[in-house]
């Protein structure tokens, strides 16, 4: 008699063959279902890395384009699940997804004219200066021009390199150092004029 105890063999389950859940399973094994036509593989793969995809895309598009991030998400959920079967597994598939989020949202910038290249004057940082909250940082990064503010975003924020930046976004690597020096700058101001007056 087996009891209460739970590890006691039940002779009703030897024939049964336990599959994994798909949530169970890693990225490369969805990513192979998916691709064999396993719709739930693919439910599985967008439950797990839209909540963070979605973040970097707020981020990149700033304030006041809260409207286009779902399009921005949706438009790289289309990209990747037709570049999926080119996905050779050299990078974590997160990553490979955030780099087609990155360029969708700066191909919607470049579509729509936003990619500026205004450029500002260094300005130091004022000495004593206290760490600023994460939420005056938020706001003074919605307030940068979009080159500027996916760059900060890139590199301070998601840890890419500037040669990662610059194969990215199609841009020189000096360009990249550039311009996050210059918005750093501009971080620096907001940050201590407040943002608010801004």
């Amino acid at each position: 008699m087996h009891g209460c105890n739970p590890f006691a063999r039940s002779p009703h389950l030897d024939d049964v063959t336990l599959h994994p859940r798909p949530s169970d399973l890693s990225d490369a094994a969805l990513i192979s279902r998916f691709l064999g036509g396993d719709e739930r593989a693919f439910r599985t793969l967008y439950v797990r890395h839209t909540p963070r995809l979605r973040m970097v895309v707020v981020r990149l598009l700033g304030a006041g384009r809260g409207d286009q991030v779902d399009d921005v998400v949706q438009e790289t959920w289309l990209a990747a699940c037709r570049g999926l079967h080119r996905y050779a597994g050299d990078a974590k598939f997160a990553s490979w997804l955030t780099t087609i989020g990155i360029r969708t949202t700066y191909a919607r910038f470049a579509r729509s004219g936003e990619v500026e290249t205004e450029l500002f004057d260094e300005l130091p940082a004022p000495a004593g200066a206290g760490p600023a909250s994460v939420i005056d940082l938020e706001r003074a990064l919605s307030h940068l021009p979009d080159h500027q503010r996916v760059v900060v975003v890139l590199h301070d924020v998601e840890g890419f390199t500037h040669e990662e930046i610059a194969r990215h976004l199609g841009i020189a690597t000096g360009t990249s150092k550039a311009t996050l020096s210059r918005a750093r700058a501009v971080l620096r101001r907001l940050l201590n004029d407040g943002v608010s007056h801004v």
